[in-house]
């Protein structure tokens, strides 16, 4: 792995602190510490859910994203030394599917070297707390790995759930939970492909609904999400709750309670509120697609905080020089 991929994710863990109120990470032991693995998440929040989910496991990974992000050559220069493979959908142009083999080969001899994969199993991502139709692509990655003659025929498959408790930026809560391991002695791998995907994608959304709170009324029901948001903030915070319980006792919340603030978070915005302001001030003049706005923001404040603290420093120096 490279330098760059290795900085940003030390970056994320240890800065990630000051921008959200609590990372919630559950299930990691799932995860084999060697081997071929492919990670399948849900996608509610895009590029953000590939660097929290990466700089949440302790193995470098690599990640399947969409292909549009790679059309600006700098851009794609600084995807792929994150690791970031592209996957181009309809939509972004028929002529551009043909280069999706190249990703899924690509993916293949990662495998084959017992390395890890991060694939969104939705395939397009949207804000929201709902589960959409599963794409083939984990299906099809596992059906090549476990019919091949190498070290990719003992991959397993990780379901990972992410949770956010809301998409605009600073002072949220996030739950990422890892399942138990899909293996391939459940599946008659050697069959049908259409029967194999519909079978595999099957489990793998039964799995994803138990690892990843889903309810599409919290987006049109206010007082649904506000009791929603102040229960996620009370079960997270408080330190002794299991994950799946987390996401049982979240779907039995019928009234809003009342939690109190997360304090560290609290101590530290005061001295970082100016910074998030300039943050969401600045991302929407990167970036006019909503969906990557929230992603945009906090890139914007994992490389730049060092440059605040200096400004905010020599500042602090000059007052107390020459006032």
């Amino acid at each position: 792995m490279g330098m760059f991929y290795n900085y940003c994710k030390l970056n994320t863990q240890l800065i990630s602190h000051l921008y959200y109120r609590n990372i919630r990470v559950i299930g990691s032991e799932n995860i084999p510490e060697n081997g071929p693995v492919v990670l399948a998440a849900n996608h509610p929040n895009s590029f953000l859910d590939a660097v929290l989910i990466g700089a949440a496991v302790r193995r470098p990974t690599h990640f399947l994203a969409r292909g549009d992000a790679f059309k600006n050559p700098t851009g794609a220069k600084i995807l792929s030394s994150l690791n970031m493979l592209p996957v181009y959908r309809l939509s972004e142009g028929k002529e551009n599917l043909t280069k999706n083999t190249e990703t899924f080969d690509a993916c293949q001899e990662i495998l084959e070297a017992n390395k890890m994969v991060l694939i969104f199993a939705e395939g397009v991502s949207e804000n929201n707390w709902e589960l959409r139709a599963l794409k083939k692509g984990p299906a099809r990655i596992a059906k090549k790995a476990w019919n091949s003659e190498n070290d990719a025929k003992n991959l397993v498959i990780v379901p990972v759930g992410i949770t956010y408790e809301h998409f605009s930026g600073e002072g949220k809560n996030i739950l990422i939970q890892f399942g138990k391991p899909i293996t391939k002695e459940a599946y008659d791998y050697q069959k049908n492909e259409a029967l194999f995907v519909k079978e595999l994608n099957e489990k793998l959304s039964e799995k994803l609904s138990k690892l990843a709170f889903l309810d599409n009324t919290i987006e049109t029901d206010k007082n649904a999400y506000k009791a929603f948001s102040n229960q996620f903030n009370h079960l997270l915070n408080s330190g002794n709750k299991e994950g799946i319980e987390i996401i049982e006792q979240l779907h039995q919340t019928k009234e809003c309670k009342k939690t109190r603030p997360h304090l560290s978070f609290i101590k530290w915005s005061v001295l970082f509120w100016p910074f998030y302001l300039f943050c969401n001030w600045l991302a929407p003049k990167i970036v006019k697609q909503k969906i990557f706005l929230d992603s945009i923001i906090f890139g914007l404040f994992i490389f730049l905080w060092p440059v605040y603290l200096l400004l905010l420093g020599g500042i602090t120096y000059l007052i107390f020089n020459f006032v």
